[in-house]
């Protein structure tokens, strides 16, 4: 499988119309900061721990600050099976997207 990019103003439809789950790639200290609601803070450093307990049967919407790490991490798990979106821009895109 491969991975999809979505623009932040596509984000509530994919999740919605796709019962997505949103994860967080950032560190914990920037997810504490601010994040995006319902999402789950799983960060990239620590995938290979986490991306196994994840439903294969949901699509995963990833993104980090500006899109790089998400985009890593979509690539990894597009490559384990899942359907996988990042968000293009992070959440300094999502942020402004508003």
């Amino acid at each position: 499988m491969t991975f999809y990019t979505i623009h932040p103003r596509e984000l509530e439809d994919i999740m919605r119309r796709k019962h997505g789950i949103l994860i967080d790639v950032r560190e914990a200290d920037s997810y504490r900061e601010y994040h995006y609601p319902n999402a789950r803070n799983l960060p990239y450093e620590k995938i290979d721990q986490w991306m196994h307990r994840l439903p294969k049967n949901r699509p995963l919407v990833l993104y980090c600050d500006y899109g790089s790490t998400s985009l890593l991490a979509a690539r990894k798990l597009g490559r384990e099976g899942y359907e996988v979106y990042t968000v293009v821009g992070g959440i300094e895109a999502m942020r402004t997207s508003d």
